[in-house]
């Protein structure tokens, strides 16, 4: 083999590549999108279990420059925001932890959005403290039996 059919055959390689890397990077975008725009629409129709699971989704399919990307995560946010205002401390954490867990799972060699893990995972301590908090003032208050082979009276 000569020189060129060497260099020919090294830049075709390239090539293919590089086009086969832009298709799956194409087809991860476009999947992240549609369940982004899915969950939007979920949203709209109160369905917000489906919605987490739809921006939940959209994070796993995390590529370099995708706008879809923050704004789910902020949808997420959002809802946890809605219920942990409610005082429905289950959902928002599943919610959160949905957030937290998306990012964690699509890092690599580096992690994208790391603000974001930082920041629910305060989120969560606060959703927890305040869910204890709730359980606790719920709790009926047992009055003290007495303690069993103490001193009587006669």
């Amino acid at each position: 083999m000569d020189k060129s059919t060497v260099l020919r055959f090294f830049r075709n390689g390239i090539l293919i590549f590089l086009v086969m890397f832009a298709m799956v990077w194409a087809k991860t975008y476009h999947a992240g999108n549609a369940q982004f725009n899915e969950g939007e629409k979920n949203l709209k129709i109160n369905n917000v279990k489906d919605a987490i699971t739809n921006y939940e989704t959209a994070i796993h399919m995390y590529t370099p420059l995708s706008g879809y990307v923050p704004d789910s995560a902020q949808r997420l946010w959002e809802i946890g925001q809605d219920f942990e205002k409610s005082g429905d401390y289950d959902w928002a954490l599943i919610a959160y932890r949905s957030l937290r867990s998306s990012f964690y799972a699509v890092r690599s060699f580096y992690t994208p959005y790391q603000e974001w893990i930082d920041r629910t995972e305060k989120q969560i301590d606060l959703v927890l403290a305040a869910k204890q908090q709730q359980e606790m003032s719920a709790r009926p208050v047992n009055p003290q039996e007495p303690i069993s082979g103490g001193p009587q009276s006669r």
